[in-house]
């Protein structure tokens, strides 16, 4: 499915800004397949995350934010415009998830932060097994992400730091099989994901 066209304009935007501020390297996004539902793992560091993937997906995104985003209407108005969902963190949300797996269901792309919050030293954190279960549930690949940059923009636009988007191959359904539906079947896959990621963040370059 083509990308809409005030979705196509705000990806423009978001590339155009990054490349003036601070230079922008992605490597991989032929991972992610060209249709059909997938989820997009990425470590988090900062509110500008979502932008930045989804301005170098080959792909439209839909995306998860928390529920206190949504409580300025129009605020909400475009969050939603732009294909976020609202989801409860620090309890189990089975509205958010039911939602999320629609989005995967109907053939779309959503990109999921498996640490469920940033990391402010830019580490990668223990992950959350929602992602695991979406993804076993959907019946759908996992393509990891990882995200680098320094949080600090005036000073990384001094240094010229470019900000570095990584995906990496897709962790293919047909991997799951046999993987039962429960915690520990979650938990297999959620090390898998977050060994996928970490090694895009210790290779410096995207696995084949």
């Amino acid at each position: 499915k083509e990308m809409r066209f005030h979705y196509r304009a705000a990806v423009i935007l978001i590339n155009l800004l990054a490349k003036v501020l601070r230079g922008i390297e992605k490597k991989g996004n032929e991972h992610i397949p060209e249709k059909g539902g997938v989820l997009i793992a990425s470590n988090h560091i900062d509110i500008y995350d979502p932008f930045l993937i989804g301005g170098a997906s080959p792909r439209e995104l839909y995306y998860m934010a928390k529920m206190e985003l949504f409580e300025n209407p129009l605020f909400a108005w475009l969050l939603r415009k732009y294909n976020a969902f609202p989801i409860s963190r620090g309890s189990f949300d089975r509205k958010g998830l039911e939602k999320a797996l629609e989005i995967l269901k109907e053939g779309k792309a959503l990109l999921i932060f498996p640490e469920g919050t940033r990391s402010e030293d830019g580490s990668l954190r223990e992950l959350k097994l929602g992602v695991a279960k979406l993804a076993l549930e959907a019946g759908v690949p996992i393509v990891p992400a990882y995200l680098e940059y320094s949080t600090n923009w005036l000073k990384a636009f001094f240094q010229r730091k470019k900000i570095k988007i990584k995906f990496g191959s897709p962790i293919k359904p047909e991997e799951f099989d046999g993987i039962p539906k429960n915690k520990e079947g979650y938990l297999r896959i959620t090390r898998q994901i977050f060994e996928r990621i970490k090694d895009l963040k210790e290779d410096g370059k995207v696995t084949a």
